[in-house]
């Protein structure tokens, strides 16, 4: 099962041999997300949130943490939005499929 489980992780399929994630692991990345939604209020802030808590997998919650950033973006303004989700991102590592980890981005420079 073993070789099986690499292929599909090389093609990329979501679920299929990606590494499984704790419950734990899970736990506290949706705990942290919704730590950092919780000091602010408002309708937009109020619909992330419940996305967090009833999202099914961290797959899942990879996807959120756009939504999240874009809501604390708003209220605290990007920079410090950036600096809140840092940690959350690191949070990630291990849990998800390799292609959708974070890229790297080189900057051009001339």
């Amino acid at each position: 099962m073993q070789p099986l489980r690499r292929f599909f992780r090389l093609l990329g399929i979501p679920g299929i041999g990606a590494p499984r994630v704790g419950e734990n692991q899970l736990g506290r990345i949706r705990a942290a997300m919704l730590s950092v939604l919780q000091a602010h209020s408002g309708h937009s802030v109020q619909r992330v949130e419940q996305r967090v808590r009833f999202a099914s997998d961290v797959e899942a919650l990879w996807y959120l943490r756009q939504d999240v950033m874009v809501a604390l973006s708003a209220i605290d303004g990007e920079a410090a939005a950036r600096r809140q989700m840092k940690a959350i991102n690191r949070m990630f590592k291990g849990g998800l499929p390799g292609s959708m980890g974070p890229r790297a981005h080189q900057r051009f420079t001339h």
